[in-house]
């Protein structure tokens, strides 16, 4: 894969970008209660395979690229469906007999 020198360079920084936020990601994992540890563990799995990946991009290695989209995109498929099910849960219940009069009452 041909890839110009100062692509590798940025490449490089952005992986050292996620780093930091693996480790931030890390201590609020940590600090998390243990019934709500899920959404913390999606964020560091998310940083730790963005800095795979960045890594990878930047030694110009496309099998990295090929193992690690497919994860990216398994992690984002996660936080959309918790996301959605969280906005259900938080749906509030219609009120019995709250709703529109029907014509001529």
């Amino acid at each position: 894969m041909d890839i110009p020198d100062w692509v590798r360079w940025a490449f490089c920084l952005f992986a050292a970008v996620q780093l930091t936020f693996v480790y931030r990601d890390v201590r609020l994992l940590r600090r998390a209660e243990p019934g709500r540890r899920t959404d913390p563990w999606l964020n560091v799995a998310d940083s730790a395979v963005g800095v795979v990946l960045s890594t990878g991009l930047a030694l110009g290695s496309l099998g990295v690229l090929v193992g690690a989209g497919p994860v990216l995109l398994a992690i984002g498929a996660c936080r959309g469906i918790r996301a959605l099910l969280a906005r259900r849960a938080a749906k509030p219940d219609p009120v019995a007999g709250g709703g529109a009069l029907p014509a001529g009452e």
